[in-house]
């Protein structure tokens, strides 16, 4: 099979992906919506339960909207024709990869690279506010 072909396979997965992730998103915020609309009982283990819940939901919305955002923004690198080429080198990233992360933006050179320039300047930030 074609680098082409394998890319449009990858591209109905990200399709796909992006649908599913719409209608998780939809349930968790009709459930987030019914939890805030209940009657809440006074008694604090409950109030607590609920809190719990909001935030379980809140988070999980977030995380699906920053899920659909890559996909999307995976699929705009498709419709320009950079969709598998390392922002960093430019190389072509492998189909391995793409398939296991189709968000990846990196080779994995330049991606384990990154990381660990974002670690090493995490750590500084955090050694200047000792």
């Amino acid at each position: 099979m074609s680098r082409a072909n394998d890319l449009m396979k990858i591209r109905g997965l990200l399709q796909e992906r992006r649908r599913t992730t719409e209608t998780a998103q939809a349930g968790a915020r009709r459930e987030l919506a019914a939890l805030k609309d209940q009657e809440r009982d006074p008694e604090y283990e409950e109030q607590a339960q609920a809190e719990l819940a909001d935030y379980t939901l809140s988070t999980l919305i977030e995380a699906q909207r920053r899920e659909i955002m890559l996909i999307d923004a995976a699929l705009s690198r498709m419709d320009n024709d950079v969709f598998g080429e390392c922002v960093d080198c430019g190389n072509e990233i492998s189909l391995d990869r793409l398939e296991a992360m189709p968000f990846a933006i990196r080779c994995e050179e330049d991606a384990a690279l990154h990381e660990q320039e974002t670690r090493e300047a995490a750590r500084h930030v955090g050694s200047l506010s000792l």
